[in-house]
């Protein structure tokens, strides 16, 4: 079994844990080319769909910071507003921040343009971005991965 396949395994495993869902209930629903490096295709759509026991779906992009740079590209919380606005699904950022052991649930699909400061990040293609505020970070990965029903997105 490849390394990539096992460490994704057990990322969905503590997605799982997050949730409260099955792994059956963790629906692959990306449009990222991870086939090639050199054509590595990335799109605005989410990674992921989890189907949660009440019936509600949250769709989830999942990223990871290995320099402490932690941030949301524009394009990201733009899509998910427009899938709250046309399919009623909310959607959320989970960062990984392996360089300080940390992980952010940020929900992007309520961020309001005025409410955070988009900068032009020349270390990710030019893109226009927002840092995830140290308040997101609720879970050090030497602990165990909280509950999304616990969680606070205020």
């Amino acid at each position: 079994m490849d390394a990539w396949f096992c460490n994704f395994l057990i990322f969905l495993n503590a997605l799982s844990q997050v949730f409260e869902v099955d792994i059956e209930n963790i629906d692959l629903i990306g449009d990222d080319d991870l086939v090639n490096i050199e054509t590595f295709k990335r799109t605005p759509k989410a990674d992921l769909q989890i189907n949660l026991k009440n019936g509600e779906k949250v769709r989830v992009e999942v990223q990871s910071g290995f320099q402490g740079i932690n941030d949301i590209k524009q394009h990201k919380v733009l899509e998910a507003i427009k899938i709250k606005s046309e399919e009623n699904i909310s959607s959320m950022v989970i960062h990984f921040d392996l360089f300080n052991g940390q992980v952010a649930f940020v929900k992007i699909d309520e961020i309001d343009d005025d409410s955070v400061n988009w900068i032009t990040r020349q270390q990710m293609e030019g893109q226009t971005v927002f840092n995830i505020d140290q308040n997101y970070f609720a879970w050090k990965l030497t602990e165990n991965p909280p509950k999304y029903t616990d969680l606070s997105f205020s």
